[in-house]
């Protein structure tokens, strides 16, 4: 099977956990050099850490869109959207747009506790930084995109990692391990904001740790915690009939961008359950990429100042 003929195994309502895939063929993206399997980060005892990119094929250095994937911290695939939206079209979008679109995989919270998760990122951000010559990207031009899950670790990685003075203990040293990690931009879609308000998340993401240590953690690892005047301009997108994940915690990280004094965008989708469900994704999807043509195109204009 063709990975773009992936379908959900039914058609409406949520499906039992998935065990395996089928067997899938995958082609290069029109129009673009499509790199599979770059190991960004060894750390022994884990499997190595791999990142898909696809790059435009004319125009110079693109800059670079690191798309990470949702599945509630506990599952995923570097090389997946949400089922429902089908597969490369949201990819082929981007590349379409001028963009290049790294996909990496980091590990999940059976190997780690969410802390890991971030420096998996932040490890991703430096490789496309050491290597964007021999890649064909923009360094300097770098937007993080997450959804749920995903939405989480990105809006963490983005904003801590553009701190004035980023602290290397939140950031780690695996990978290349050294290398700035600021990024230009940040879209959150339908995620966790802040875990303070989230006690039965939090629990589940450290579970046996000690409840005081846990809140602290919480509050560590929530991106409101982490936004600063000079953070980089966020998209924020969530749908008001969401059931998963509670539309608060995008205002919530709205509220935290606007009394920073950050720029933020909040984009509240009517009617739109979790993933969009229920609305034109690929209305949303245009959102974005208008929101990235303003920040790391050619002419970018949020945030610049």
């Amino acid at each position: 099977m063709d990975l773009t003929e992936l379908r959900p195994p039914v058609e409406d309502g949520p499906w039992p956990p998935m065990t395996h895939l089928p067997p899938l063929r995958t082609s290069p993206l029109r129009g673009a050099t499509t790199w599979t399997g770059l190991t960004y980060a060894q750390v022994p005892g884990f499997r190595p850490m791999v990142l898909d990119l696809h790059v435009p094929d004319a125009g110079g250095p693109a800059p670079v869109v690191m798309w990470v994937h949702g599945g509630g911290w506990a599952e995923g695939d570097r090389r997946l959207v949400p089922l429902q939206w089908g597969q490369q079209r949201l990819f082929q979008k981007l590349v379409d747009a001028g963009f290049a679109v790294a996909t990496p995989d980091h590990r999940l919270i059976e190997e780690v506790a969410p802390d890991d998760m971030v420096r998996d990122l932040i490890a991703a951000v430096r490789y496309l930084r050491t290597y964007a010559a021999d890649l064909g990207l923009d360094g300097d031009r770098l937007a993080l995109w997450g959804d749920s899950a995903g939405a989480h670790l990105a809006a963490l990685a983005g904003l801590a990692g553009s701190a004035e003075q980023p602290d290397p203990h939140l950031l780690g040293r695996i990978g290349v391990g050294r290398g700035r990690t600021d990024v230009s931009s940040i879209i959150w879609w339908y995620g966790a904001a802040d875990l303070t308000v989230l006690p039965d998340l939090t629990e589940s993401l450290w579970r046996g740790v000690d409840p005081d240590a846990r809140e602290w953690l919480a509050m560590a690892y929530s991106p409101v915690t982490h936004v600063r005047a000079d953070s980089p301009p966020m998209l924020i997108m969530h749908g008001d009939s969401d059931t998963m994940s509670p539309l608060d915690q995008a205002v919530r990280l709205h509220d935290a961008a606007l009394a920073a004094g950050a720029w933020s965008r909040l984009v509240v989708v009517p009617d739109a359950e979790h993933v969009f469900l229920g609305t034109d994704i690929e209305a949303q999807w245009q959102v974005v990429i208008d929101f990235l043509g303003d920040t790391i195109g050619p002419r970018a204009r949020v945030g610049a100042d």
